[in-house]
């Protein structure tokens, strides 16, 4: 099973992501990444990402000077490297992989465009969310390859119905 979630900004595709893990997280191996907005006094400056398998937290981006930069962002891709490098050591034992996000940031890294690449040649399950305006080949590649669903604040919920009854079946 794989699944491309895209939409616009805002439409949800992290929130479903989080929801599909807390519904499979007691009976099945996941392994990935959500990727977190940083937020001081209500204005985003950020991003970060959560392993899903360790929990643990590492900085992808945040506002100000230093390249590479997306937009207004400072990427850190020695940090995206080490989250590649983890996902690689992670999928083999994995029933699932979710991947939020496939975007301008994360692919910033060559390791993470490279761990991507192979798992992708793997029979890996997969959900992903892409940038829904990204021409990166590797997400044309997915937008190719998987089943991609446009989510919108009005079909968010029944997406991720969705997704947890294909899982099952």
């Amino acid at each position: 099973m794989r699944v491309a979630i895209t939409g616009k900004p805002g439409s949800g595709k992290t929130t479903a992501c989080l929801k599909i893990y807390e519904s499979l997280k007691d009976r099945m191996q996941i392994s990935g990444f959500i990727t977190k907005e940083i937020r001081e006094r209500g204005l985003r400056i950020g991003f970060s990402i959560i392993d899903l398998s360790t929990g643990e937290e590492t900085l992808l981006a945040r506002k100000g000077e230093g390249f590479p930069r997306v937009g207004k962002y400072r990427v850190f891709v020695e940090n995206m490297d080490a989250v590649a490098e983890r996902i690689q050591k992670s999928w083999s034992t994995s029933d699932i992989v979710i991947i939020d996000e496939v975007g301008p940031m994360e692919l910033k890294s060559r390791e993470f465009v490279s761990a991507m690449e192979r798992l992708l040649e793997s029979k890996t399950d997969l959900i992903v969310t892409v940038h829904y305006r990204s021409n990166h080949p590797l997400v044309m590649k997915i937008k190719k390859e998987f089943e991609v669903v446009i989510l919108t604040p009005e079909n968010r919920n029944q997406v991720v119905e969705e997704v947890l009854k294909r899982i099952d079946s």
